[in-house]
């Protein structure tokens, strides 16, 4: 079982279901690990899968479309010895239990995730969503359109084809359509302030809801920033960039020339210890690599080595500063 980057979701959920239906059997359970063991993102996605199925009462729909449907999901009761054998490995995953679905008196469904949490949320079309860290989303779906609603944070989408049932996602001042394709929205986007569309599969349509700003069509490899006050940027997105500004899925940040100070405020996005920078020259430093997202110490203390920085804690302040600065009261962890 090999899947690209696209299909890996849908393998995972489709092993989740089949687990769920029966016992495997040895030929399948050594088909299942060789899997896992195969590419790191593979369980980083399964364990996706049997986090929103234990949690949400709409897990049914998750192996739709997945495997040539060949099976059929329900709420999984994992075995207890896969349960022992991946602990391990569950532990070094960005975690998944998530608030999940709450219906509210308008009729729409909400998902949103805790600071920290990672969400694949199944649709009843086939469609799904994956949630980042502390963001929220709105589904209202009726019979002629797909309506979603992007609060707050960001969010992959990745779209069942319906040319007669177009998908709309809202975010702020801001209607990314699309009918068939994978591209995802975020409202922390770190340059422009605005709206940030990232496609990764297809074509989507990028309008201003006022109209004020002139429609877009973006296709796969292309991100659009969307601001007022600069109407919607276009720019192309190598493959391997837009794979790295996915990161997020398997609890990673990738940094590609940003700024000490926005790699800072992205890591306050995952985790509850915040890293300090009080020299403005030190925050302006730039930065590439990939990172853990729940580990902020450990990427302050790698940029610190390769930068030439000192690092010092204080509960859960993480001081970045230069050699030659003032030491501030606070433990050094050289």
């Amino acid at each position: 079982m090999r899947a690209d980057v696209n299909g890996i979701d849908d393998i995972a959920a489709a092993w989740v279901a089949r687990e769920d239906r029966a016992p495997l059997t040895a030929e399948e359970t050594a088909s299942l690990d060789a899997w896992l063991e195969a590419d790191t993102r593979h369980f980083g996605a399964y364990a996706r899968a049997q986090a929103v199925l234990a949690r949400t009462d709409r897990a049914r729909a998750l192996s739709a479309g997945a495997m040539d449907r060949a099976f059929t999901a329900n709420v999984p009761a994992r075995p207890a010895r896969r349960m022992l054998r991946w602990a391990v490995g569950l532990a070094a995953v960005v975690s998944v239990l998530a608030i999940g679905v709450q219906r509210q008196d308008d009729g729409a469904e909400y998902y949103a995730t805790r600071k920290g949490e990672i969400l694949r949320v199944p649709l009843q079309d086939g469609s799904a969503i994956t949630l980042d860290s502390d963001s929220q989303v709105r589904v209202s779906y009726s019979d002629t359109r797909r309506d979603i609603r992007l609060l707050q944070g960001e969010a992959l989408f990745d779209v069942a084809k319906n040319p007669g049932r177009p998908f709309v996602v809202r975010a702020e001042e801001t209607d990314v359509t699309a009918v068939g394709t994978s591209f995802a929205v975020s409202l922390t986007e770190r340059r422009s302030g605005g709206v940030e569309v990232l496609v990764r599969e297809g074509i989507v349509d990028v309008t201003d809801v006022q109209g004020v700003v002139a429609p877009t069509r973006l296709v796969a490899n292309y991100r659009a920033l969307a601001n007022r006050s600069h109407g919607i940027r276009i720019e192309p997105v190598p493959s391997d960039d837009l794979q790295q500004q996915l990161a997020w899925r398997e609890g990673m940040l990738s940094f590609n020339g940003d700024t000490l100070s926005v790699a800072a405020a992205q890591f306050l996005r995952y985790s509850d210890t915040r890293i300090v920078i009080d020299d403005p020259l030190v925050g302006s430093r730039r930065i590439v690599g990939l990172y853990s997202a729940s580990d902020p110490l450990g990427f302050a203390r790698s940029v610190a080595l390769s930068l030439g920085l000192v690092v010092e804690q204080q509960g859960n302040e993480v001081r970045l500063r230069s050699p030659d600065a003032a030491p501030h009261m606070a433990r050094s962890m050289q």
